[in-house]
């Protein structure tokens, strides 16, 4: 009796015991979530979705059409004066032309197509004048498009014709007008999906109507999959599957509401948008693999659960939209992954804010919650139960000891607990803060726990110590600052400190500072991160540097480190803190990883799919299978490395806007042809983007315009814009490369010639008119100067011969002249002496003038011929005769002024010399001078006297003379007849 009250009490107590170990949780459907990236679009709503050629992404709303470049919707409008003729309105459905342009199909519009050559939209209409909404589109590369539309059925139209034709579709004899679906199949035949089942075109133009299994029903969707068989879905809710045998059959999985979209992912699988989530199927087996459904505690889920639309881009990322939805991307990654909270409220990991990791021989993960309860995971981290405490106070940092018993840091005391029932055996206080690292090494006593603190390493010798001792440098004084990186060589050998002062090593009693060579020590001296790799290279992460490769020791025993990130272009920040080697010798990281045979650096962000938020550091650890944990705000990221190679994708850079003098321009010819621009423009501004859009904010670019710049300029996402402004005419090329996410140059880039035409004025031959022009003033200013210059010179040299003569006559006045009493002296009569007498000897000798009046053959020919008509010979005709009487009169002035003339000069000559006469000395004390003076006094009594009569008689003649000619001046004859018989005086 009383072992079987023993026998009951033991099992009691392992029920009771298990109950504390593992209180187990209702598992999480899947415990990596799906992550999706979201994209703002008008309203959240997404009515159609499609891809063009170049790779763009075009998205109908319900408030027009817009295309997404990576960074920025851009609206696709038709032309119009005002913003609402320019609004395509509700974009149903949408599919790519076979020439790269876009067919566009409106709810009340019609058929309008988008030519990117021109980046113009163009509208068709729908050959009907009432409005027709169109639901389906699709181009059989024939130079056909077929639309499928509400009311008026399947209609074909011809882009050489234009011409929109009815294609009968026919169910049981009755034409069908509601076409929901179509699709071209890779055989050239066209599926259709109406209200009341599936019909098939064949090559030859007639149709087949394929009976469903159960009757009449809806079809809404249409997918032709990578082995050519076709997937349909209907109206109710159903998923079906053409079959080999050529039957449609459908799939056991049947959905609340209707399929709305079908899709196949990169990996096979089959993805259906219901109007309650997305459902995963098997696109071997169509069995249900797992449903998506809209979760408000996951962020990075599905924003909402009436998925319209699917696409698969060029990349394999798969596309999603819908009504209240949005546009959302799907971020998977082969090699990453994200496990999110339970959707469970009461689960211990209902929090996505995880801050400690340990996993345990037991092959059990422990998760520290920020919220304090800490998770137990399986191998596929499924949520198992939590660690019974006796109180969920947040902890710090765990470890796990040599003996199994788990150490952990939780309101600053060192705690050491039973591993499966969470019983507290032992504690010690700790100062110094909150806990980054806690180690447990063993030794001979059971154990050596190490603590790095946010300020300063703490030492417990063993389990069985009193108290946990500080850690002290060399020189005695403790370690200040944070320490968050602690590493133990294999075998019992030294011992690694990371910490905010630098990096320092444990010799058995104190810890000394690592000192660097002067060259090639650490960039930046706060310790982050360390990594011991399985061949012995010791890595070191700083906070500003980055990640450090020691490379060995100088002659006087200082460490040389190799600054890798700074050499590989990503300073500036850590490498990631939490440092693993993985399977091929490559260092990781929850944000890089570095690949030392490559000598290649990547970064881990959004483009891969880890969403974890903000990176917990100190909070990692590695399982027995490779794979890699890190704690993150929003989650638990789960690395498969092995798995994970660098995107090869090389995305290529288009055209995403084009301005003008700073506003929009439509070229007038397609740009494959090259940018014209007109004269007159002044800035011309390109806008390009590269189309990877798993991280476009990690792209960088360099650009050239070929004939203005001579070398690159680099960019990144922030500034894609090839402005420029004062360009002269002449051809250009613009030149852009951009990076995949992973800093991969792509070999696909954008090649855009560009001519700008001259105005006028800038044209050739404007230029060498403008050339000879300026030739000309040049050449006439010139001689203008030349003539200026030479005016100058004669004005210089005639006021320089001026003023030698003004000179030259004061010298000789002043030569000719007594100073004191200003008369002339015996220089000036030796120099006028001789011409003075010659003179008065001449005016003597000579006898007096007569002056008389011409004879009559003394006058020319004319006058005489006068002379003899006045006395009865005819003569010539009245001009003649008025010719010779002006010519007698002018004669007759002649002879009347030149006695008169000659007489004045000779009067005015003899007054002058009496004057200079008179001026002379009476008697003169030479002999010279006085045979001068006889002269002159002769002179004064005698001839000289009686020669000034002569003057005034002929200054009386001259007088009457003129009086007479003024007297005869009206009249002619007595002019004539004067003038032939003048005598003399």
């Amino acid at each position: 009796m009383i072992h079987r009250t023993l026998a009951l009490a033991a099992c009691l107590l392992a029920v009771l015991a298990a109950g504390a170990v593992a209180q187990p949780v209702q598992p999480a459907a899947s415990a990596l979530e799906p992550q999706f990236a979201t994209v703002a679009v008008p309203r959240d709503v997404v009515g159609s979705l499609a891809q063009d050629r170049q790779g763009l992404i075009w998205i109908g709303t319900s408030d027009g059409l817009a295309r997404f470049d990576g960074y920025r919707l851009r609206p696709i409008e038709r032309e119009g004066a005002t913003p609402v003729q320019r609004n395509l309105g509700w974009v149903r459905s949408l599919a790519p032309a076979a020439d790269g342009g876009m067919w566009i199909g409106t709810e009340v519009n019609g058929l309008a197509r988008y030519d990117p050559a021109f980046d113009r939209v163009r509208m068709l209409g729908s050959g009907s004048e009432r409005p027709t909404p169109i639901r389906a589109l699709a181009d059989d590369g024939a130079g056909r498009v077929w639309v499928g539309t509400l009311g008026q059925g399947l209609l074909r139209y011809e882009p050489k014709t234009g011409r929109f034709d009815a294609e009968p579709l026919l169910v049981d004899g009755q034409p069908e007008r509601r076409v929901l679906a179509l699709a071209v199949g890779k055989d050239g035949c066209l599926w259709a999906g109406h209200w009341r089942g599936l019909a098939r075109r064949d090559a030859t133009g007639g149709w087949t109507a394929l009976a469903l299994p159960d009757g009449v029903t809806g079809i809404s969707t249409l997918l032709e999959d990578r082995a050519g068989r076709l997937w349909f879905g209907s109206v109710d809710g159903r998923v079906g599957r053409l079959e080999d045998d050529g039957q449609p059959r459908w799939l056991a999985a049947r959905f609340k509401g209707g399929v709305q979209a079908l899709a196949q992912g990169q990996d096979g699988t089959v993805w259906a948008g219901l109007t309650d989530g997305i459902a995963w199927l098997d696109g071997a087996s169509g069995t249900l693999l797992r449903q998506l459904r809209h979760n408000p505690h996951l962020p990075g889920g599905l924003a909402g659960n009436d998925i319209n639309v699917l696409l698969r881009d060029q990349t394999g990322a798969m596309w999603a939209g819908g009504y209240g939805v949005g546009l959302q991307r799907h971020l998977q990654h082969p090699a990453l992954a994200v496990r999110g909270p339970d959707a469970d409220p009461a689960s211990p990991l209902a929090s996505s804010d995880l801050r400690g990791l340990l996993p345990r021989r037991d092959g059990l993960l422990m998760v520290a919650t920020h919220s304090g309860p800490v998770a137990l995971l399986d191998a596929q981290l499924r949520t198992v139960g939590r660690w019974p405490r006796e109180a969920d106070t947040p902890v710090d940092n765990l470890a796990e000891g040599p003996d199994g018993s788990v150490w952990l840091v939780a309101n600053g005391r060192l705690e050491r607990r039973e591993p499966r029932s969470a019983r507290l055996l032992a504690s010690w206080p700790l100062e110094g803060g909150r806990a980054h690292r806690v180690l447990a090494l063993p030794n001979r006593e059971g154990g050596e726990i190490w603590v790095g603190m946010q300020d300063g390493l703490y030492r417990l010798a063993s389990p069985q110590a009193t108290q946990v001792e500080r850690v002290r440098r060399a020189d005695g004084e403790p370690l200040r600052g944070g320490v968050h990186a602690l590493l133990a060589e294999p075998g019992g050998g030294r011992l690694w400190v990371g910490a905010l002062a630098g990096l320092f090593r444990w010799d058995g009693q104190r810890v000394t500072e690592v000192q660097g060579a002067p060259s090639e020590a650490l960039g930046f001296p706060a310790v982050l991160g360390l990594l011991l790799t399985r061949d012995g290279v010791l890595y070191v992460d700083t906070a500003v540097s980055g990640l450090h490769r020691l490379k060995g020791y100088d002659a006087e025993g200082r460490a040389r480190f190799e600054r890798i990130s700074e050499r590989l272009g990503a300073p500036g920040r850590p490498f990631g803190v939490n440092l693993h080697e993985d399977g091929k010798g490559r260092v990781w990281s929850q944000q890089s990883v570095y690949d030392p045979v490559a000598d290649r650096l990547d970064e881990l962000s959004g483009a891969e799919g880890p969403p974890m938020g903000t990176p917990r550091f100190f909070a990692d650890a590695t399982l027995p299978d490779g794979r890699l944990l890190f704690c993150g705000s929003r989650g638990l990221l789960v690395v498969e490395p092995l798995a994970f190679t660098p995107s090869r994708y090389a995305p290529p850079v288009v055209i995403s806007s084009l301005r003008r003098n700073g506003q929009p321009y439509q070229p007038d010819q397609a740009l494959t042809q090259g940018l014209k621009l007109p004269a007159g423009t002044r800035s011309v501004a390109v806008e390009f983007a590269a189309l990877d859009y798993t991280d476009p904010a990690k792209l960088r670019y360099m650009l050239r315009l070929e004939g203005w710049e001579p070398d690159w300029t680099f960019t990144d996402a922030s500034a894609r814009f090839a402005n420029y402004g004062g360009l002269p005419p002449g051809r250009y090329r613009l030149e852009v490369y951009a990076t995949n996410h992973h800093g991969m140059w792509s070999d696909r880039p954008l090649l855009l010639d560009i001519e700008l035409l001259p105005a006028w004025w800038q044209t050739r031959w404007a230029q060498v008119a403008a050339v000879l022009a300026l030739l000309a003033l040049a050449w006439a200013l010139l001689r203008w100067g030349v003539a200026r210059r030479t005016a100058q010179l004669e004005r210089r040299e005639m006021a320089l011969q001026a003023l030698v003569e003004q000179r030259t006559t004061e010298l000789r006045e002043a030569s000719t002249t007594d100073p004191l009493t200003g008369l002339r002296n015996r220089r000036y009569l030796d120099s006028r002496v001789t011409s003075d007498l010659q003179l008065c000897l001449r005016h003597y000798t000579e006898p007096r003038d007569r002056v008389r009046a011409p004879a009559a053959r003394d006058l020319p020919r004319e006058r005489r011929a006068g002379a003899l008509g006045r006395r009865g010979v005819p003569g010539p005709g009245p001009r003649r005769r008025a010719q010779r009487r002006h010519r007698a009169g002018d004669a007759l002035r002649r002879c009347r002024a030149r006695p008169v003339l000659h007489a004045g000069r000779r009067t005015h000559a003899a007054g002058h010399r009496v004057h200079w006469l008179r001026r002379l000395p009476a008697r003169p004390r030479s002999a010279a001078g006085m045979g001068l003076g006889r002269h002159a006094e002769a002179g004064r009594r005698g001839p000289l006297r009686r020669q000034g009569a002569g003057p005034r008689r002929l200054r009386g003649r001259a007088a009457r003379g003129r009086a007479a000619a003024r007297r005869a001046g009206p009249g002619h004859r007595r002019l004539a007849g004067r003038a032939a018989v003048a005598g003399a005086p």
